[in-house]
């Protein structure tokens, strides 16, 4: 990717009088600085869920596809503001499963995992009970859920919740990014993951961390 970065710098320099170069990324610090310098940046924040929904239901009336309200919905939580995510699911899912698409479709071909599985995990942290987490999380790792993704949407959930204290959550989401600092240096899923539900019981109930259960 550097490489290809380095070759585009090349044409840049030299095509730069005559042609204006547009970069459309999620993630400016995955382009190398000598590209990035000679830009002009433009921000843009993620769509609001009525836009998204707008847009959407415009692209299923001209393409023949039936949404309903819930997968509507599904669709604009799972492209987190996207537009272009969510046109590339609804492409994916249209082929897959036709022109009547439902909210399991959606998740399906999207990879995000389902919100009751993310808030049994939950539940099951919220019991004080290692063994009953424990036992969730093998349930986890048996279904083949990526667990980053998992962590992804368990701090959703966290940062949602009503009824955890904020300091609780500032607890949680330390752990949560530990978790997943650790799974990209290469750490054991299962291990991580059950670190992190043990950490959430211990927050949930105010135990020190250096207790063990």
């Amino acid at each position: 990717m550097i490489y290809l970065q380095n070759a585009l710098r090349r044409t840049m320099e030299t095509y730069s009088k005559v042609t204006r170069f547009f970069f459309i990324c999620n993630y400016i610090s995955r382009i190398i600085e000598p590209l990035a310098s000679r830009c002009a940046k433009f921000r843009f924040k993620p769509l609001s869920e009525d836009v998204m929904s707008n847009r959407i239901l415009h692209i299923c009336n001209e393409e023949g596809l039936t949404l309903d309200a819930q997968a509507l919905s599904t669709l604009s939580a799972i492209s987190q503001g996207d537009l272009r995510r969510a046109i590339t699911y609804l492409q994916s899912a249209a082929r897959l499963f036709g022109s009547s698409i439902s909210a399991s479709d959606l998740i399906s071909v999207s990879g995000a995992i389902p919100e009751d599985i993310v808030k049994s995990l939950l539940v099951a942290c919220k019991s004080g009970e290692f063994d009953v987490a424990n036992k969730e999380v093998s349930n986890i790792i048996a279904d083949g859920y990526p667990v980053s993704q998992l962590l992804s949407q368990f701090l959703d959930v966290i940062v949602n919740a009503d009824d955890i204290p904020d300091e609780h959550k500032a607890r949680i989401c330390r752990k949560l990014g530990e978790a997943d600092k650790c799974l990209v240096d290469g750490a054991d899923e299962y291990l991580q993951l059950l670190d992190m539900a043990s950490e959430t019981i211990r927050a949930l109930f105010n135990i020190p961390q250096g207790l063990v259960f």
